[in-house]
């Protein structure tokens, strides 16, 4: 069966969905303890407003009402409009980096593709880190390193959009080469695993015979290891080890569709993770996506998948499996936008001690 074909992607999804066909267990025995806690007193730097003000008038013609591409929840006050910075191409070069498994589906739809083609063609230098899409975070983190380098002679910093496990690797990017790390002013983690996953505490074991192993032309088998980056006890443990080597900025975009907007090619993992909280995109809760002292520009009502790639476009034949119109390009610029703001105003307002702004 050619991979590159819908029949061979639908046939992949259902194998990985096979992986979580039972129900959640509550926590396993080595959880952290835990505590729930609003935006604001995890330390999070509230930007829902800011981020509305410079998304819906991005929004292209054709595209849903603003309410419904960005959910409006108690607490966000009212959105504030602010002039765009048409400078910002000029000043930070742009780079994503995707999550696990989309090396292996890269000829098919690319995270973040239309996204890409919106910011060159407003003059923006956007580049795609590769990383394994079954490699662990550390393994990515080295790719990422490498990456960053050959990006040597562009003194811009980077704003860098992670996906998914592509968070996990990035972080891990900044612990393990601080000296490079030095080139990123700004992480924007879009659908996050920024505290993991409780699917990956229950897919564990059966990731490790089936998904990790499972023939993929176009992404290398993984040692299983990678799927122990996004359990949560291991996420959580690693924010208690080294919170303190993230002295770069992390703002968070939420995945977190109404119940009409979940793609029926990940409903099963959605209603799977309902189990502990209704709100969650397919593959992870809303409140595992954010980091307490960081920024949260928003809520999209967006699933997993179609918060950053064009799986629908990509593959017409299949468009029934998933629930598209998301406006893609314009959740990035809005988010560049809110980020180039913060830093500017951080800069202006930064204590003589030099201390990072959304630091640990």
């Amino acid at each position: 069966m050619g991979w590159t074909r819908p029949g061979g992607v639908l046939a992949a999804c259902l194998a990985l969905a096979a992986c979580a066909s039972q129900a959640l267990e509550p926590g396993s025995r080595d959880s952290l303890p835990a505590v729930l806690a609003g935006p604001a007193d995890a330390g999070v730097h509230d930007l829902r407003a800011a981020y509305r003000g410079a998304l819906c008038p991005r929004l292209p013609p054709g595209s849903p009402p603003c309410d419904e591409v960005l959910l409006r929840l108690p607490g966000e006050g009212e959105a504030v409009a602010a002039a765009p910075r048409p400078e910002l191409s000029g000043r930070y070069r742009i780079a994503f980096v995707p999550g696990l498994f989309s090396e292996c589906f890269e000829r098919v739809v690319q995270p973040f593709s239309d996204a890409q083609r919106a910011l060159r063609a407003e003059g923006f230098d956007a580049d795609y880190f590769r990383v394994s899409g079954r490699g662990t975070a550390a393994a990515n983190a080295d790719q990422i390193a490498r990456q960053v380098d050959e990006l040597a002679a562009d003194p811009r910093p980077l704003i860098v959009f992670a996906y998914s496990k592509g968070l996990a690797d990035t972080l891990e990017f900044l612990l393990r080469h601080p000296e490079r790390a030095q080139r990123i002013a700004a992480i924007v983690s879009v659908a996050g695993a920024a505290n993991g996953t409780p699917l990956a505490q229950r897919m564990q074991a059966s990731y490790r015979g089936l998904a990790a192993l499972f023939p993929f032309p176009d992404c290398a088998a993984g040692s299983g290891d990678e799927i122990d980056d996004l359990r949560p006890e291991v996420r959580l443990g690693w924010w208690r080890r080294n919170w303190h080597a993230v002295t770069v900025p992390v703002f968070a975009l939420v995945a977190a569709p109404r119940p009409d907007r979940v793609s029926p090619a990940t409903r099963a993992t959605y209603h799977l993770l309902a189990q502990v909280d209704a709100r969650n995109d397919g593959r992870l809760i809303w409140s595992d996506q954010i980091v307490p002292g960081g920024y949260l520009l928003g809520y999209a009502n967006a699933d997993h998948w179609a918060v950053v790639a064009p799986v629908a476009e990509a593959m017409p034949a299949l468009s029934f499996a998933f629930r598209d119109g998301v406006p893609r390009p314009a959740l990035v610029r809005a988010a560049i936008e809110v980020v180039g703001a913060t830093l500017e105003s951080d800069r202006a307002h930064a204590p003589a001690s030099g201390a990072s702004p959304g630091a640990q």
